[in-house]
């Protein structure tokens, strides 16, 4: 909240034109939904990727997950129920693999 204190502080203190404090505004929502990131990410992720659990959890519709290139990390994110997307290049694709579409 230091960061979106220092924010209104600053708009005080300038006369700003619309665009100014539209641009004030996104910045502002920007730090917030970083910081309301980092705090689910504590609560919930970090708990789970130091003790996983033993199947995987169900899936956190509300999160947009990741997208990670390394096995290792797919599998930790997914035992702990954060939507996640395995990037493969296509020589590692099976060639009898029913792809749907390729992207």
């Amino acid at each position: 909240m230091h960061l979106a204190d220092h924010e209104v502080r600053r708009l005080c203190h300038h006369p700003l034109l619309f665009q100014d404090l539209v641009i004030f505004v996104v910045q502002l929502q920007h730090k917030l939904l970083d910081i309301h990131a980092l705090l689910a990410y504590i609560e919930f992720v970090h708990p789970l990727l130091k003790t996983p659990p033993s199947c995987p959890l169900h899936i956190n519709n509300n999160w947009i997950g990741c997208f990670t290139k390394s096995t290792e990390v797919c599998k930790a994110l997914y035992f702990a129920g954060v939507p996640v997307w395995l990037v493969r290049s296509e020589a590692y694709i099976s060639p009898t693999m029913n792809i749907v579409h390729s992207v």
